[in-house]
């Protein structure tokens, strides 16, 4: 597919210029500054052309000694529109990092601790230490008059982080981040990440704006970004690995190592049990908790042991184009200490001293005011569920298909009941519902009962449906270190065992250049409804539809969706999955622009003459 070999084309160039980097770190770091300096002549270009063109009209009219023409005005009007959509995308604020800001002498021990480190990493003095409820820590560096006055610079520092690590390894922790200050690593990644912003920004405001000159700018910036997106993503990921090499040499290669460990395994803890609750409960009650660190700590006093061959495995996964940090493997590999964990010590939190329980007091204060408005939004939203669960519990009488709807509404309103039980009985009136079979396994399995696994072959056998998101869920599962052995060997041998049909199933989907295509088969109606959809998204200019022809007869209908994409390059891809989200169309759905696609996007077009959806019309 197109789509499958633009990606690797870029992972090549990827690895390609990793091996670059490694070999060349000098050179190659001035070749990414060029590159951004390019990127800042071109931004400097559209500037000078969006600002400078119409007050160089105005001055030239002032000096002239003319009248006024109101022609005039209807000339610079558009340039006026044009340079405040330019100026407004460009002007980037840096606003210090969020979180409760450690006031000098309020945690000496903790202070004492960044100081030594400091000094041992050669890193610039601080700004100040931020404490945030986040399972990490982080480096910022913020200019001062666009970095012409210098950089102020904070270390962050996660209160979860505290809990879960010990002292030792907390120190490897600040070392990596302090790595990232050295040397002046912190102010170029910045400066690249403004370059990287400052497109992304423009473009999409631009697009948004419907100025007439944006395609132009789109086009450059289609041929740049790949290019500079791939030379500072390799940049990234070497930082980090020089980063990881200061943390050894000051803080010690069995303190880091152990940090890394125990932070990958809670963190895939925290997205099967935490997250998954704590969502159910902004369906289910009006107000966030009051002490949300607490519920943050009880979490991780609930965790499982740490498999270290298991937890690197899972933890294995194709270079991710989207994540500048190496793998857990690559990151212990790198420095040549062994995976072990060491025998934890005194907890971090202890750093703290008496100001831990006020920090977690003002952090609780900090995460309810940042997260009422989203609270508020997901409970509206699930107003009708709540509504519905209520008046079937107070009939109490229900069908074999309010059975599963009983069950569904429990387990996605009620975190801290086992709906399990529920989709049991609703098997037992539906034993054919695929669907029910899959949920009642996924409860079972993040249960660690090997049981689920049953449900989730008896879903795959009942409906090929189930194939493609039972797959998913057990992709993301050989993602998650924290399964008991047991069933995440059972879950191996049943991806085996549908290996082939879900291998089927994908190469069903998808559009690429040998596909044989015909012409759609929606009513009237299914075609308002797709109108509609597309309507909605304010991004999509056009769109051409046409069918997959398959050999068997009875294949579900698959259909492609050409679109214009008028929003940026950026937004492109998150933009598509929300188009193929709100279509309802009687099969399943491939949506693709020309970019990466011109010769199946040429095929459609001659298939379809006209499109299917032509905004405005």
């Amino acid at each position: 597919m197109a789509a499958k070999a633009s990606e690797q084309r870029y992972k090549a160039l990827i690895e390609r210029l990793q091996t670059q980097a490694r070999e060349a770190p000098q050179a190659y770091r001035a070749r990414v500054a060029m590159l951004a300096a390019l990127g800042y002549a071109a931004l400097g270009l559209i500037l000078l052309v969006a600002v400078g063109l119409p007050v160089g009209i105005v001055i030239a009219l002032l000096a002239s000694g003319r009248e006024f023409d109101p022609w005039v005005f209807m000339v610079l009007l558009p340039q006026g529109v044009f340079a405040v959509v330019v100026v407004r995308a460009l002007w980037l604020r840096f606003d210090p990092p969020s979180g409760y800001r450690l006031a000098p002498g309020e945690a000496p021990a903790l202070e004492a601790e960044i100081e030594r480190l400091r000094l041992a990493a050669g890193a610039p003095p601080l700004e100040a230490v931020v404490i945030d409820s986040d399972l990490n820590a982080g480096a910022a560096s913020l200019p001062r008059m666009l970095g012409l006055l210098g950089y102020r610079h904070y270390l962050v520092i996660g209160l979860p982080l505290m809990r879960l690590l010990d002292s030792a390894e907390l120190s490897a922790v600040i070392a990596h981040e302090f790595g990232h200050f050295r040397s002046g690593h912190g102010r170029f990644s910045g400066w690249i990440y403004r370059v990287r912003m400052g497109w992304f920004r423009l473009v999409d405001a631009m697009a948004r704006s419907g100025v007439a000159m944006s395609r132009l700018f789109a086009k450059f910036f289609e041929w740049y970004a790949p290019y500079f997106n791939a030379y500072s993503f390799v940049l990234a990921r070497e930082d980090e690995y020089e980063a990881d090499a200061v943390s050894a040499r000051v803080a010690g290669e069995a303190a880091r190592v152990s940090a890394l460990i125990r932070l990958e395994h809670a963190s895939q803890w925290l997205t099967r049990r935490f997250l998954p609750k704590l969502q159910a409960r902004m369906r289910a009650q009006p107000q966030p908790p009051a002490q949300y660190n607490a519920l943050f700590a009880a979490t991780l006093r609930e965790l499982p042991p740490i498999d270290i061959a298991r937890l690197l495995a899972s933890a294995e996964r194709d270079n991710d184009l989207t994540d500048t940090h190496p793998t857990l493997p690559q990151r212990v590999s790198a420095v040549g200490g062994p995976p072990v964990l060491r025998l934890q010590d005194v907890p971090a939190a202890t750093l703290l001293g008496e100001a831990l329980a006020r920090i977690e007091r003002k952090l609780d204060e900090v995460w309810r005011e940042e997260t009422r408005k989203p609270w508020a939004a997901a409970y509206a939203g699930a107003k009708a569920d709540r509504e519905r669960l209520d008046a079937l519990e107070r009939r109490g009488e229900w069908d074999a298909a309010e059975t599963l709807k009983h069950a569904q509404l429990v387990d996605t309103l009620r975190s801290d009941f086992d709906a399990a039980l529920l989709y049991d009985r609703a098997i037992e009136r539906m034993p054919d519902s695929a669907s029910a079979h899959v949920r009642a396994g996924v409860l079972r399995i993040e249960a660690d009962d090997v049981a689920g696994v049953e449900h989730l072959r008896r879903a795959m056998t009942l409906d090929a449906g189930a194939i493609r998101p039972v797959f998913e869920k057990l992709r993301n599962y050989e993602r998650d270190g924290t399964l008991a052995p047991h069933v995440a060997d059972a879950l191996a041998a049943l991806r085996e065992e549908f290996a082939e049909r879900a291998k089927s199933l994908e190469a069903r989907d998808g559009v690429a250049e040998d596909d044989d295509l015909i012409a759609h088969d929606l009513d009237a109606a299914a075609l308002d409804g797709l109108r509609e959809a597309l309507a909605r998204i304010e991004q999509v200019g056009q769109a051409w539809l046409a069918r997959k022809r398959f050999d068997l007869a009875e294949e579900p209908a698959h259909y492609a969706l050409l679109v214009t994409w008028r929003g940026s390059v950026a937004s492109e891809g998150p933009g598509l999955k929300r188009i193929v989200a709100a279509l309802r169309l009687p099969g399943s759905v491939s949506v693709f622009t020309e970019s990466g696609h011109k010769a199946e996007a040429r095929r459609l077009r001659g298939l379809c003459v006209e499109p299917v959806y032509r905004r405005g019309n």
